[in-house]
Formats: structure tokens, C-alpha cells, sequence
């Protein structure tokens, strides 16, 4: 992506209001209008008129560019309040904004959504009014206009001249920041041609929205998604803020989130809708999370994991317990002093397991990328064994044997480094132990028959 050239050279609000309004007073006057908007149903006549390019303003609360916005801040790469609206006047922050606008507007999907960039090059002129309001507030168009900012700025500005006037339908000064929302994600955010809006970018849409009272089934109507789909959208985006915030301790920082769209699908619908068990939940989230960190470090995809440790969590977790070496039977840590913890009964059940040594093993797993990483594989590994016990469990032990056999038989000692064989011997010798436990099982099963 290129860096911007662009140097803002901005006016004062009052006078770009000031000629907005004149202009577009002449402009209904002679009936130069816009009809086919999506705004009050079409009734409302927009006036289209011609302004200086350099003397519109982004609008900052833009839903493309909030992960963006707030990942900077996270990162401490701006101020806390740059991006706040109140500061639209802003030079710092209108030329924040434009380059994440710039970016975008350089990006494509797939074969048939080309960047407005490259698109703007090739036909040299403006194909359809910005949508401003009445101060001049790019509420549609907010890329386009970042991208013919850039080539005005160029090397070639004099085959560009013609984006030195832009042309913009106003919406009325009577437009509410309700109606001009739900202008933006009617002509942006539904599932068409456009560039796709980053998940997470409609699922904060969503959960504002829904933070401003707006009906489930009014939300689905205006993204033109079906209601379960924007309810698993809020329950995805709570999710990745626990996995930020929680795991990473990165809050707000959505960036981090890049290819995880499957997977916090699966923890939404697995996990956070669960009501059978909230603290077994809880913990295997935990699993969840660590396998979306190290997603591009194991070899299968971290959705499908994740499905099979919350389709059978305890077993998960029974095994993960064996491969880690945690022992699950110990009793809960009792806290000195006045803090008191509920833990649902007053008293353990006889041979209840306890799952808080596995959420310390985790905890103290630290920051070391190989040792998470190593952590990881291993949950990786149990995931895909109970995965395929939930399959055929009456088969799943003759599968796993068969399975250990073939690894031992490719096991050659001419090849092994020996510095290799002690360790080597205390693991066949771990193995010897185990399959002389089931052994003794197998034929303690068979003569009760």
C-alpha cells in the first residue's frame, strides 16, 4: 500500500455550511435533485451540487473504519480521543482518518470487487455523487473521496483535474444522526457487490445498534441478514472482546483478529450461548482462546478444534489433564480472610472433578511464543482424539490402539540421536504402564461376562 501524499487545506465550518446551504437552495430551486437514495423511503429530494474536494470532511464514527480506529488507539499509535466525532474539525484526525480510508480504498475482494483506486485510474472522473450532510460530512463516499484526494496529490494531478470539484447530494439539515446511521449501513454494510465489511466491523455495527435499542429484527432488515445472524454477530464481537481483553490483554485491539471470523462463529454458538454448564464453559474457552492465538501454528483450523472440545468438553478436558500431568481430583484452594467464593455447593461431591489446576496450567504458560505454541499443539492433538471419539465411541478405542501401534513400529533406533534414549525409555516405559493398565481392564471386563 502506498503512503499518502494528500495535505489537507481545510475551511471553517461555518463558511462550508454556509455554501452547502446556498448551493443547495439553488440547486432545488432548479430542480437539480437526487431521488433514488435510500433515505425516508426515496420521498426526500437531495439536492445535488459541486463542492471543493478539499473542503469535505470524513466522518470519523464510520462503521469500515472503526476496528481500525480503535486498534490504533490500543496500540498507542493516536491519542484516546482522536477519533472521537467531536473532533471532525480536526486536521490530525481527518488525515488519520484518511489514511485508513486510503488503505481501503486500495483494497479489493477477490475477482470481482476491484479497489476504487485502481477503478477511479482507469475512468479518470467521478461515476456517483458522495452522499454529505448538511455541514459537509461524507456520510457515503468517505473511500472514494480519499482516493481521488491521492491522485489529485500525484505525480499525474492534471489527468485527475477533474476531481478538483466533487459532486454530493445533501441530505437535509433536518437528517437525524439515527436516520444518517442507518443511511450508511443500508448502502454499505448488506451482503452485494460492494467490498466486504470486516466481521468485525458489522458486528460492533450490530451491537451499537442494539446499544441505541434498535430491534433485532429492525437491524436484520437494514443489513439484510437474518436475525439469528445478527445475534451470533454480538454474541462473536463479545467474544473476541473477552479473547482481547482476557487472553491477549490487548482491549480493543481488533486487528489482532484477522482470519478468526470461523472460529469466534464456534465460540459464539458452541460456548457463549451454553447454558448446561457456565463454569465448564468458562474454562474451556480458555482452550478455545489459545488455540485462536497459535491459529497459524497448528495445523488444522482452529474452528473445527474448537467444535470438538465444546461438543465434549469433560472429555476434553479429562485428557488434556492426562497429556499436561494435571491432577483433577485435588481439592479447590481455600482463600484466607474475608473473600468468600461460591462455588454453586457447599460441598464437593464425592469424586467431583476439579478443573482449576488446568486454568492455572494455562495462566502460567507466561509469554513464551514456543512454549503457547507448544501448548497448543498438544490441545490440538486431544482435540482431534475426542473429535473422533465423538464420533464412534464403541470403535474409538480399537482406532487409538491400532494408531499407537503404527507409531511404535516406525520407530527406529539406528536414526534416534542418543542423547534422545533416556527420555525415550521413561516414555516406552510410560506406554508399557498404560497398556498394561488396559490389559488388566480388558480382562477384568470380559470375565464379568
Amino acid at each position: 500500500m502506498s503512503a499518502t501524499k494528500y495535505k489537507f487545506n481545510l475551511i471553517d465550518s461555518t463558511t462550508r455550511k454556509q455554501q452547502i446551504e446556498q448551493r443547495a437552495a439553488e440547486a432545488l430551486k432548479r430542480n437539480r435533485t437526487k431521488r433514488e437514495v435510500k433515505f425516508r423511503g426515496g420521498r426526500e429530494p437531495l439536492a445535488v451540487i459541486q463542492m471543493s474536494i478539499h473542503h469535505l470532511l470524513y466522518r470519523l464514527e464510520n462503521f469500515r473504519t472503526i476496528s481500525d480506529q480503535m486498534s490504533q488507539v490500543a496500540a498507542g499509535k493516536v491519542d484516546e480521543k482522536l477519533f472521537d466525532p467531536s473532533r471532525r474539525e480536526d486536521v490530525s484526525a481527518q488525515a488519520a482518518q484518511h489514511e485508513l480510508l486510503f488503505k481501503l480504498a486500495q483494497t479489493g475482494s477477490g475477482e470481482s470487487i476491484k479497489p476504487i483506486y485502481d477503478e477511479l485510474i482507469r475512468v479518470k472522473e467521478q461515476t456517483d455523487e458522495l452522499i454529505i450532510s448538511a455541514d459537509g460530512v461524507v456520510v457515503n463516499g468517505n473511500r472514494r473521496l480519499s482516493a481521488m484526494r491521492e491522485l489529485l496529490a500525484g505525480p499525474d494531478s492534471q489527468a485527475f483535474a477533474g476531481f478538483e470539484n466533487v459532486s454530493c447530494a445533501v441530505l437535509p439539515e433536518s437528517a437525524t444522526d439515527e436516520e444518517i446511521v442507518a443511511l450508511e449501513i443500508e448502502l454499505q454494510m448488506q451482503p452485494d457487490t460492494k467490498l466486504p465489511y470486516d466481521w468485525t466491523a458489522v458486528a460492533l455495527a450490530a451491537r451499537a445498534l442494539k446499544a441505541r435499542h434498535y430491534s433485532d429484527d429492525r437491524i436484520a432488515g437494514m443489513m439484510n441478514r437474518d436475525r439469528e445472524d445478527i445475534l451470533r454477530l454480538v454474541k462473536m464481537i463479545d467474544g473476541a472482546d473477552l479473547y482481547l481483553t482476557d487472553h491477549l490483554d490487548r482491549p480493543r485491539d481488533y486487528n489482532a483478529l484477522d482470519e478468526t471470523e470461523q472460529a469466534f462463529r464456534q465460540i459464539a454458538t458452541r460456548n457463549l450461548v451454553k447454558t448446561d454448564n457456565p463454569a465448564l464453559r468458562e474454562i474451556t474457552r480458555r482452550f478455545d482462546f489459545l488455540l485462536v492465538e497459535n491459529r497459524n501454528k497448528i495445523e488444522l483450523r482452529a474452528y473445527e478444534l474448537i467444535n470438538n472440545i465444546e461438543g465434549n468438553p469433560e472429555l476434553f478436558l479429562d485428557h488434556i489433564a492426562g497429556v499436561w500431568g494435571v491432577d483433577l481430583t485435588q481439592a479447590p484452594e481455600q482463600f484466607e480472610g474475608n473473600l468468600e467464593i461460591d462455588f454453586g455447593d457447599e460441598t464437593p461431591v464425592a469424586g467431583q472433578k476439579n478443573y482449576e489446576p488446568l486454568v492455572r496450567y494455562i495462566e502460567e504458560l507466561g509469554e513464551d511464543d514456543q512454549v503457547r505454541e507448544n501448548a497448543a499443539k498438544q490441545v490440538e492433538e486431544v482435540s482431534v482424539i475426542v473429535g473422533e471419539q465423538g464420533k464412534r465411541k464403541d470403535l474409538a478405542a480399537l482406532k487409538f490402539a491400532k494408531a499407537a501401534q503404527q507409531k511404535l513400529i516406525a520407530i527406529n533406533l539406528r536414526y534416534a540421536n542418543e542423547s534422545t534414549f533416556s527420555e525415550l525409555r521413561t516414555v516406552l516405559a510410560g506406554c508399557m504402564t498404560q497398556c498394561e493398565a488396559l490389559i488388566r481392564e480388558i480382562d477384568t471386563r470380559q470375565a464379568r461376562k
